[in-house]
């Protein structure tokens, strides 16, 4: 499953609006109130009804209030969230202002989700009764509360096994989801620990784990050797040498680490069957990616995320200018075809074609498309709340020379 368009009618402040993502990647800027978090959680809404009709987990849907569009004492008939797929498969969810029948007259015919479930019965449902192979389509969101690692004080309630929908299990809850992977990571090692007391060999390890442990390793060079420690029970890593507690690192660390262990964990549960569980299909929303990032971390986790999950679609928001520059110089790279020019921190930028990439700057629950045709660059020059700061300096060293050649 990957995201072709999205769109959205009378949901929150927002009338109206359509939306189209990147393959890869696709970025909302704007400042605070812009409307970026409001499209995250509409996509979130649409894709639960993918969790809502699999067996043993559950989606979310519109809240009983506010998701509908109000102006003034006015509450609008209906909220409507539509998605299309890259395959041509489309559904969408209603959520109306009340049961009369004006209210029903008022509602557009919707395309339902008929045939969504019906692709999810073939698909995933049918295969799993039957035993038979198949292929989980992954799905997570992690809003800015993901900054909070709910991280279990004691084993007791741990369950004992796993199933591959549980990598579905709160998923779109934009809530800290840590626990989860930190039982599982707690239960795989023990499932480890068994296995090479059986063969008499430490170099036996579980697949699943090392999924994580590749993904951490990819995006933090500088980790290594993460595992359970018990008395107190928590999780700990080595970095640059040294042994810490997860909850020791900085919130920069945390923020970023419990997310790569969250997805990376879900993709090895989801498909564990795969040779590289990493390049399963994904859609992965991240609100403001940037958290507790420093600038120089902004300049590169677009670039790791992407290459250690190398067949996810991301949507992401942001209002970090290092992140928006950044991002060009992707663009940039690919324009030189990947070819190798000798320059070693060009040749080290990963390329992203603009085919591939959408961006957009929200303003009032409205977007506005920022890849200019012509260069195929983001057109910078927009953003012009990045742009004040330069603006007055260009201003004040035009005073300054004023005065110089006075």
């Amino acid at each position: 499953m990957r995201l072709a368009n999205l769109m959205l009618e009378n949901f929150r402040a927002c009338e109206r609006l359509s939306l189209g993502f990147g393959k890869r990647l696709t970025v909302l800027l704007g400042g605070n109130g812009s409307g970026k978090t409001t499209v995250l959680d509409a996509i979130s809404i649409g894709l639960g009804a993918v969790l809502t009709h699999l067996p043993s987990v559950s989606g979310i849907n519109f809240k009983k209030s506010g998701d509908i569009r109000q102006v003034g004492n006015k509450i609008a008939p209906y909220a409507r969230v539509a998605l299309q797929m890259t395959s041509g498969l489309s559904w969408d969810r209603i959520q109306r202002r009340d049961k009369s029948k004006a209210t029903t007259a008022a509602t557009p015919p919707g395309v339902g989700l008929k045939t969504l479930e019906t692709y999810l019965d073939r698909s995933v449902i049918d295969p799993l009764n039957s035993s038979s192979h198949f292929e989980l389509p992954l799905i997570a969101y992690y809003g800015v509360s993901r900054a909070v690692l709910d991280v279990p004080l004691r084993r007791k309630g741990f369950p004992k096994s796993h199933t591959r929908l549980e990598a579905l299990k709160g998923a779109l809850d934009a809530q800290s989801s840590f626990r989860s992977a930190f039982i599982w990571f707690y239960n795989k090692e023990n499932e480890e620990h068994r296995l090479q007391k059986e063969q008499r060999s430490f170099d036996v390890t579980l697949k699943e784990l090392d999924t994580v442990r590749r993904a951490i390793g990819s995006i933090f060079p500088d980790i290594s050797n993460p595992h359970i420690a018990l008395y107190p029970l928590r999780l700990a890593v080595t970095l640059n040498g040294e042994q810490l507690d997860l909850m020791q690192l900085s919130d920069g660390y945390k923020t970023l680490l419990g997310l790569v262990i969250d997805l990376s964990m879900r993709m090895g549960l989801a498909n564990p069957h795969l040779d590289d569980p990493l390049s399963a299909e994904a859609i992965v929303l991240i609100d403001e990616i940037d958290l507790h990032i420093h600038p120089s971390w902004q300049q590169r986790v677009l670039a790791d995320l992407l290459r250690t999950f190398s067949n996810t679609q991301f949507v992401v928001s942001t209002h970090s200018p290092y992140i928006v520059e950044t991002l060009n110089n992707h663009l940039k790279r690919s324009q030189l075809d990947a070819v190798p020019i000798g320059n070693p921190e060009i040749d080290a930028i990963m390329p992203l074609s603009s085919a591939d990439v959408r961006v957009y700057l929200m303003e009032n629950s409205r977007q506005q498309y920022l890849i200019d045709e012509a260069s195929g660059l983001i057109d910078d020059s927009l953003l012009t709340h990045f742009n004040q700061i330069n603006a007055l300096y260009d201003q004040m060293r035009e005073i300054e020379w004023g005065r110089q050649h006075d």
